[in-house]
């Protein structure tokens, strides 16, 4: 039986079964993670009613803003240990918290070319176990007094973070380093960590703004900067083992790390607190970073992305930018801020939203790296409004480049950008993570406090200047994806020559190798397989229905919910599930879909409570038939299916049981899923698989025997927060179905 999650997302019905996302912890923010030009602009205010006081000329006008202060930091303390880990301490009384937060200099920007995603697997890895404690050990240690810990992987750095109330601090000083130091990069966990990775390269397809932004980095950089790579599945299944503690042997030295520590510490004492608990950490050489020659781009570049049936385009348009370090960097803030950075008061805000009626939303931003990263502007609009809406970004840059910014708009700039800086600093740990984010690009506190008061400085030549410098109207990338049917004609129309390509394919041209596989292991695999296979029942091949009726309940936001889940399957393409939920004891909702080949229907409340009846879209109807792949009923079968690869994984125990871990992915690589057979019965304990951008594992107990096949009659799904435990209460095998079940109902 599918995940409840599943279920209910693929109705349209995800206001009543996802929860909001949990929050995340505090971890370092860098200036920039070299990906900032994917971001979907921002929404359209809320509609206002007009301003009574508009016009007015007896009215108190507003004090001319003040020149721009230094920030007043609180006093900061910088040691080192004897390990060379460079320490900062930002010490604040006002609430009884702390937070360690540690940057390793190696992010995405120093991965091998073949092992694009090493980074952000390395670092999700670490809480995942150590030599000392597995995750669960680890989970238990940092919820037991209420803390966080987190690690992750940028551009530039990785970074962990740990925060706790301070009469805690022992914990976080006892976990961090035991993460960094001593990571196992358990076998076991691997196959969850890949699979969120994977995830996060499927959705893109789905994210038409993320894929935008990801084609107009490949158009710009190319095959041979590390800019221009974009992770593929073939590259995140290529990283092993080896190749994590390869990567962390590399570059986790404390030479090459710094921490940043805020809140309520006794400073004396945190010192030889910090020696012992890092002590262990020994200094090791690190290898220079990779190096790249910046490629040339000396004409205009057109990338058309075909995504059938998608009503609007999202557009990229842009060239090289500036390095953090460049001397124009603050001029460049003040002219991209009129230009787009400043929101809803930026030129292609008003011309592109306000007076084209475009779009809702556009932007432009830069990179703030040590490197020179990217400039690019972005939108969206309608498909009809396409190169219209290319033609007024493109106008608006040349009007930046041609004469900048007006005084009055540099004024309001300075303003709006010093002005705002301040509200940034919150808490301590605020200013530690703006610490380590300065120290990481050679700047120290001063840069803090002074960057309102440099910002003040730029006037109108310097931000015109920079303009002129750094904008090129002659040699740019321009990325739309979109449906080609209704963009095309607009491009010949215009006379633009452009590259097209499907949105399914592969980004750019970046070589992987495949993980060795041992022939023998993988023999053995699928002979397990064979074994597991014949375990839940030869039969389950040649079944033509199946009927199944559980009951159990759904936890969304710390709330139980009773449900109940009809579901019908008739080989080999008809399915219906009818879900009810139990919202109080007098109130319950009732969602049914239905399938029937490539068509289907689902009956759902709006928000209002009205039942609505509508036809699958058939980007879902696409979703549900890659969903089957995951059926726990059949995905036995899965190895039998001509080139699905088996890739088998180090055993893992699961609720006391010994597993075979074994990958499964289908043949065109569009569906995989990590399967954990108990090695002495044979039978499926756990299924793991990708499923709206997160890993959602399964798992099954209490088989019984239906007419020679064994169905688990207790399945626990879990999503995130989301959790389904369901026992199935009747099930029958090969039993007479009404055909008009799947048909579509009068109303």
């Amino acid at each position: 039986m599918r995940t409840l999650s599943s279920l209910v997302a693929l109705v349209a019905v995800v206001a009543v079964a996802c929860g909001p996302k949990s929050s995340n912890p505090v971890t370092p923010v860098l200036p920039g993670d070299g990906d900032g030009n994917v971001a979907k602009p921002g929404d359209p205010p809320p509609v206002t009613a007009p301003d009574p006081w508009a016009g007015r000329t007896d009215l108190l006008q507003p004090p001319a803003a003040r020149a721009p202060q230094p920030l007043d930091l609180p006093k900061i303390e910088r040691f080192k240990l004897k390990n060379g880990l460079q320490v900062f301490v930002v010490k604040s009384e006002r609430v009884p918290t702390v937070s360690l937060q540690l940057a390793v200099r190696a992010g995405r920007a120093d991965e091998p070319r073949a092992r694009l995603g090493v980074a952000s697997f390395a670092a999700q890895m670490l809480p995942k176990g150590t030599k000392k404690r597995d995750a669960l050990a680890i989970a238990k240690a940092i919820d037991f007094v209420g803390g966080q810990i987190t690690s992750d992987a940028s551009y530039e750095a990785t970074l962990v973070s740990c925060s706790v109330m301070s009469k805690d601090l022992g914990t976080c000083l006892s976990l961090m380093p035991e993460l960094v130091t001593q990571p196992a990069f358990a076998a076991g966990e691997m196959p969850k960590v890949r699979e969120e990775l994977l995830a996060q390269v499927r959705q893109r397809l789905d994210d038409a703004g993320a894929l935008a932004g990801a084609h107009f980095q490949n158009l710009l950089w190319g095959d041979d900067h590390v800019r221009g790579w974009i992770s593929s599945e073939q590259s995140v299944a290529a990283i092993t083992r080896d190749d994590l503690v390869a990567w962390h042997k590399a570059w986790f030295s404390p030479t090459n790390a710094m921490l940043a520590v805020a809140g309520d510490v006794d400073v004396a004492k945190l010192k030889k607190d910090l020696e012992k608990a890092f002590g262990v950490w020994k200094a090791t050489k690190t290898p220079p970073h990779p190096t790249f020659v910046e490629p040339r781009l000396d004409k205009v570049k057109v990338r058309l992305v075909d995504k059938p049936k998608q009503t609007q385009t999202h557009i990229r348009i842009g060239h090289f930018g500036i390095s953090h370090t460049d001397s124009r960097f603050f001029d460049s803030l003040v002219w991209n801020y009129v230009l787009g950075g400043g929101a809803f008061s930026s030129r292609m805000m008003k011309v592109v939203r306000s007076e084209g009626g475009k779009t809702y939303g556009a932007s432009s931003t830069f990179d703030r790296n040590m490197d020179r990263g990217s400039f690019v502007a972005a939108t969206f609009t309608r498909s009809a409004e396409t190169v219209a809406t290319v033609e007024l970004m493109l106008g608006e840059i040349e009007k930046m480049k041609a004469s900048g910014p007006t005084e009055a708009e540099v004024a309001d700039a300075v303003a709006n950008i010093a002005g705002s800086y301040a509200l940034r600093y919150e808490s301590a740990a605020d200013v530690a993570s703006a610490l380590l984010a300065a120290e990481l690009h050679g700047y120290g506190e001063e840069y803090l406090e002074n960057y309102g008061v440099r910002v003040g400085q730029v006037d109108v030549a310097a931000a015109r200047a920079a303009a002129a410098e750094i904008l090129d109207t002659t040699a740019f990338v321009i990325v739309l994806v979109g449906d080609a049917s209704a963009i095309e004609p607009q491009l010949k129309q215009a006379g633009w020559r452009y590259d097209k390509v499907d949105f399914r394919a592969p980004i750019g041209t970046i070589p992987y190798e495949p993980p060795p596989v041992d022939p023998k292991a993988e023999q053995a695999a699928r002979k397990l397989l064979d074994e597991a296979l014949a375990a839940k029942g030869k039969k389950i091949a040649s079944m033509k229905a199946l009927k199944m009726s559980a009951k159990g309940e759904m936890v969304q936001q710390g709330q139980a919910l009773p449900i109940t889940i009809e579901r019908v399957y008739v080989a080999p393409d008809k399915m219906r599930v009818d879900l009810t939920i139990a919202l109080s004891a007098d109130f319950q909702i009732q969602i049914s879909y239905a399938l029937d080949g490539d068509k289907g229907w689902s009956r759902s409340p709006d928000q209002n409570g009205q039942m609505v009846l509508a036809d699958i879209d058939p980007s879902q109807l696409s979703v549900l038939r890659e969903q089957r792949w995951h059926d726990p009923e059949f995905i036995m079968m899965r190895h039998t299916e001509k080139g699905t690869k088996v890739v088998p994984l180090p055993d893992e125990v699961v609720d006391g049981k010994t597993c075979a871990v074994i990958n499964l992915s289908s043949a065109d690589g569009t569906s995989t899923a990590t399967v954990f057979v108990d090695k002495k019965t044979k039978l499926l304990v756990q299924l793991a698989y990708p499923e709206n951008g997160q890993v959602t594992l399964d798992t099954f107990d209490d088989y019984k025997d239906v007419s020679g096949v064994k169905v688990a009659h207790q399945r626990k799904s879990g999503s995130g927060q989301d959790v389904a435990t369901l026992e199935v209460t009747a099930v029958e095998i090969d039993g007479k179905v009404d055909a008009k079940l799947f048909a579509k109902p009068a109303q």
